[in-house]
């Protein structure tokens, strides 16, 4: 077992922050599939049996170990671009289909193909050079959480777009003048050379454990010859950042759910790798550990699916740092699950959230929770009601579903409403706003009532008319000097519906200004990424929607950091994020 610990000595006591397990973390061995079985073994030639550690039966027949088990969400069973690849459970498995693994006209199976079919993984087969992680459980047998091909390169165009992420590592920040910072560094491959990534960091609600993106950086792509589509995401690691557990790449294709229950287009993990400030000058007295940004420390990730609340560190390990107090978060909606008493009836709990088309054709849509909904009136938008309680079930059969504009509350009434239609169960209502409607909130409330028993729950959910530009933001700028320069941009709108907010970026090109579409990375989530090669080291950045907003940042922070590129003469800047 390999074990790193990392923390400070604060008071004269070694007080922990991290603590990164791995299992046999060298154990890394290569070689040529000799042999396949449909109980999911793999026969390595001159080399041992190996197994996934599969305990969901998604890369193969099953088998179930208790620690380092495959990442199933994430694939990490896969061909070298990222698409993932199965070991298959019979002569006919459907979830793991020869068809899926083309042969040329002599029977050869190909090693550089499109997936004949994007949503389903493709088989391994003998003679496939795998790269693979795990630990020994005899002489001759391995259990193993990785696996990459190394021979076989599946593309995909469009949707879906699979992304694997090699390496990453994050430079801590530190404003100590005696300390060096690392960059923050991703490297990764995607089987659709023509997408986007982009990098956001997962912020959690330390009350709910609720999650959102933040996006950081955009993935450039590296053109190399061989048709690798890797890419790679540097972002200045002397500029004060909030830190997370973990962080997600995107592809600007969007998301979609494949026939294997995997999420296809992005890939989450957490950090293993943190660089802390390095000591410049020998002599000097070591440098503290930087934690205080590290949110998933100060602040703690709120609730598990098993009702545990985690917290932050405390104590604390670095001194005059304030963490999170959690006895000031409300108690959670609902309550723990129990057994309902029919003579000790429960109140509703209702929830709202809303949807709405990001598409011309309305085919996409794209939901939203916690948070307003913007909209204008060419919008038809959804609400939908939740209901969260657990209730007997005499109670929850006589549910009653009351949608309502709260007047006192909005910038109208509604008479202001074209469309406010309910479901045949009212659990739905579908708006669309008249076109002289006054721009502002309109707060919606659902009521959930018991007539049985007396009892109302309400939710409300606030959905902000506007008629003039969206509100744009820049909100990552990198740029490397390789390939004649090299720049990344992300900018987000407060407008969801991507077709009318259609966002452009302007900077200096190699032949003087230049303005450029951006992706919506992923669709409908307000994010919009771009990259490109020979770009000048921008002093200004400019993005523009369609609908008239736009942002500008100005000037680029550069300092000394380690880097194995700044000692072979390449620089990096990257613009300030606030």
């Amino acid at each position: 077992m390999h074990k790193q610990v990392a923390g400070n000595i604060v008071n004269g006591v070694n007080w922990a922050a991290q603590i990164i397990v791995q299992e046999f973390a060298m154990e890394l061995s290569q070689g040529y599939i000799d042999e396949l079985n449909f109980d999911g073994t793999i026969k390595i030639r001159n080399g041992p049996f190996i197994r996934i550690n599969d305990p969901n039966a998604v890369f193969s027949a099953g088998f179930s170990a208790p620690f380092m088990v495959c990442d199933d969400k994430s694939p990490s069973i896969s061909s070298f671009s990222g698409f993932p690849m199965c070991v298959p459970r019979s002569a006919n498995d459907t979830l793991c289909p020869s068809s899926n693994r083309p042969v040329s006209a002599s029977g050869t199976p190909l090693r550089v193909f499109q997936a004949p079919d994007a949503l389903v993984m493709s088989p391994f087969v003998v003679g496939d050079f795998i790269e693979y992680r795990g630990y020994r459980t005899s002489a001759n047998q391995m259990v193993v959480f990785e696996i990459v091909s190394w021979n076989v390169q599946i593309t995909t165009v469009g949707a879906p777009t699979y992304i694997r992420v090699e390496a990453t590592l994050i430079g801590v920040y530190s404003n100590d003048p005696d300390g060096e910072v690392a960059e923050t560094r991703y490297i990764g491959y995607t089987s659709d050379p023509s997408a986007t990534v982009s990098i956001s960091a997962i912020d959690i609600d330390p009350c709910t454990g609720e999650e959102s993106d933040r996006p950081i950086g955009v993935g450039q792509l590296r053109p190399e010859a061989g048709g690798r589509n890797k890419w790679l995401a540097r972002i200045d690691g002397t500029l004060p950042l909030d830190y997370t557990r973990e962080y997600r790449a995107v592809a600007s294709t969007g998301t979609v759910l494949t026939r294997n229950g995997i999420l296809a287009g992005q890939y989450v993990a957490p950090i293993l790798e943190w660089i802390q400030p390095e000591l410049l000058v020998p002599g000097n007295e070591p440098l503290i550990h930087q934690f205080s940004r590290m949110t998933h420390l100060t602040k703690g990730v709120g609730p598990d699916e098993d009702g545990n609340f985690w917290g932050p560190l405390e104590p604390f390990p670095q001194s005059g740092v304030t963490i999170f107090n959690v006895s000031t978060c409300p108690p959670p909606i609902g309550g723990p699950t129990t057994p309902v008493d029919p003579a000790d009836p429960v109140t509703p709990v209702a929830r709202v959230d809303a949807t709405i088309p990001i598409n011309q054709a309305a085919t996409t849509t794209i939901a939203v929770a916690n948070k307003p909904l913007y909209v204008r009136v060419q919008d038809t938008f959804k609400l939908r009601g939740y209901q969260d309680a657990t209730l007997g079930t005499n109670e929850s059969s006589s549910l009653m579903w009351t949608w309502s504009l709260l007047a006192s509350r909005s910038a109208g009434t509604l008479s202001n409403l074209q469309t406010f239609t309910r479901s045949a169960n009212n659990q739905t209502a579908t708006l669309k706003f008249a076109n002289a409607a006054p721009d502002g909130d309109y707060v919606f409330q659902l009521a959930i009532s018991s007539p049985t028993q007396n009892l109302t729950g309400t939710a409300t959910f606030t959905v902000k008319l506007f008629s003039g530009p969206d509100t744009i933001a820049v909100t990552a700028v990198t740029w490397t000097s390789a390939q004649s320069g090299t720049i990344g941009v992300v900018c987000s709108s407060n407008y969801l519906v991507d077709y009318r907010v259609g966002m452009s970026v302007t900077y200096p090109g190699d032949k003087g200004i230049a303005t450029s579409p951006m992706a919506a990375t992923p669709p409908g989530s307000g994010s919009w990424s771009f990259s490109a090669r020979k770009v000048d080291q921008p002093g200004t950045i400019t993005c523009t929607s369609l609908l008239g907003g736009s942002a500008t940042r100005n000037g680029l922070t550069s300092k000394k950091k380690r880097d194995e590129d700044e000692r072979s003469g390449m620089l990096e800047a990257v613009s300030p994020l606030v």
